[in-house]
């Protein structure tokens, strides 16, 4: 529940960010994806998948094999068990943001404190676990499928619920406190984020791992949103088919990846000694009320969700220097963005510093929100936003402050990441400059 700031006698307790993790088709490390982003390089690349030079889809922000290799190797109990590379990809970054934080071996005690809230893309019959158990009359032969159902997809929905990274997290790590997955399309992660935020605020939790992971490259991942009009199938160079905020821009491209962070009681922080990289200090989250499809046109559900995120921060608008944007390349969503953000911050509008990170890794879905959340965290801390890749031929109705050609150094007093899902999904999370 989103309880703006001032409007309980009870006093909330603080809550910094200690620990980073990812893996995204930049790389694996915190590190490596930074200065990518900080360079403009993008992950982004040809589909490599088999008859993928019939897809319509053709440029994907996909992990490489040999990145998988790595991550399978790190856990090879569940690789060799699960092989499912939405879990696999959460496991890892979780393991990275842990030990970040300093985290890792885990105190042995007040493990029931510690908590897990994962965003994770809904899974779904891959059309390969079907045909096998077709009879010949094209229905589903049920007897056949008992005798060999373990030839099912691993990523399939009837071996991997939404849950299991959450819960595989929760047991790899011995975090035995607060737990949920948030599956409400892209806005999963930061919705993420903000319910693991207010658990530490309200002193349930004392630490909370929090973020997203999702992989949906597959033929039906990949068809599902040809069908909704969203996706880019141009044959443009994979590394400019993801344009946010241009003229030209022509669909999201999609990513696969995860990112997540260790959240954690300052007083907590503080007393084992921890690096901090910022505080959290407000989350909002709103409904369209529109179509399951499309955005409300003139931004109104996205600017709600910003304004709550601004009330419960506490901090005037003038206060934010930079948004991390949803910015997806979409027609529809780049101006509806552009259009909520104009009438949240007003004259301060002109004033910010946008970008969009998907045009590095692509749009990861229900994870979106992690590693932008990361990158956002990273922002804040070293005073350096990343640029907008892409962003060549100025949209007249999109005319923000987008940072393209090179990363732009700024003081960053406060920023503000976006996340907007289908269904009309809202989330807004501002996180400013830690002062002890």
């Amino acid at each position: 529940m989103n309880q703006p700031m001032g409007t309980t006698s009870e006093k909330r307790r603080r809550v910094v960010v200690t620990g980073l993790g990812l893996a995204t088709a930049l790389g694996l490390e915190v590190s490596t994806n930074w200065q990518k982003a900080l360079k403009g390089i993008t992950g982004i690349r040809t589909l490599v998948y088999p008859g993928a030079e019939s897809s319509p889809v053709q440029a994907t922000g996909s992990i490489s094999d040999e990145q998988w290799r790595q991550i399978a190797a790190a856990f090879p109990m569940e690789a060799q068990q699960q092989g499912e590379k939405r879990t696999l990809f959460a496991l890892w970054a979780a393991q990275r943001a842990m030990s970040d934080a300093g985290l890792d071996p885990l105190p042995a005690t007040g493990r029931e404190r510690y908590g897990v809230m994962v965003a994770a893309g809904a899974p779904i019959n891959r059309l390969e676990d079907i045909a096998p158990w077709t009879d010949t009359s094209g229905g589903f032969d049920l007897v056949r499928f008992g005798q060999q159902y373990q030839q099912v997809h691993p990523e399939s929905i009837m071996r991997n619920n939404s849950h299991r990274p959450a819960t595989l997290i929760a047991s790899k790590f011995g975090l035995g406190g607060y737990n949920g997955t948030i599956t409400s399309a892209c806005a999963s992660a930061t919705q993420a984020l903000g319910l693991a935020l207010r658990s530490i605020q309200r002193g349930e939790s004392d630490l909370m791992l929090a973020g997203g992971a999702d992989s949906m490259i597959n033929p039906v991942g990949l068809i599902f949103f040809v069908l909704l009009g969203a996706a880019n199938t141009t044959r443009d160079a994979p590394e400019k088919a993801c344009r946010p905020f241009d003229r030209r821009r022509a669909g999201l491209v999609m990513g696969e990846g995860a990112g997540l962070v260790v959240l954690e009681a300052e007083a907590h922080a503080r007393q084992r000694g921890a690096k901090i990289y910022g505080e959290v200090v407000g989350y909002g989250s709103s409904m369209d009320a529109y179509q399951v499809t499309a955005p409300e046109p003139k931004g109104y559900g996205a600017s709600r969700s910003m304004e709550q995120a601004l009330m419960d921060s506490g901090l005037a608008n003038t206060d934010i220097d930079y948004i991390n944007a949803h910015g997806t390349g979409t027609k529809l969503n780049d101006l509806a963005e552009t259009l909520a953000i104009k009438r949240t911050f007003g004259e301060h509008a002109d004033r910010l510093l946008v970008n969009s990170s998907k045009p590095l890794i692509g749009h990861l879905l229900a994870a979106s929100g992690g590693p932008e959340f990361v990158f956002t965290v990273l922002s804040l801390h070293e005073d350096r936003v990343h640029p907008t890749l892409n962003l060549t031929t100025a949209d007249p109705k999109c005319n923000l402050d987008y940072v393209v050609g090179e990363a732009r150094q700024a003081q960053i007093r406060a920023a503000l990441s976006n996340s907007f899902g289908f269904g009309g999904q809202n989330a807004s999370i501002v996180i400013k400059k830690y002062r002890g």
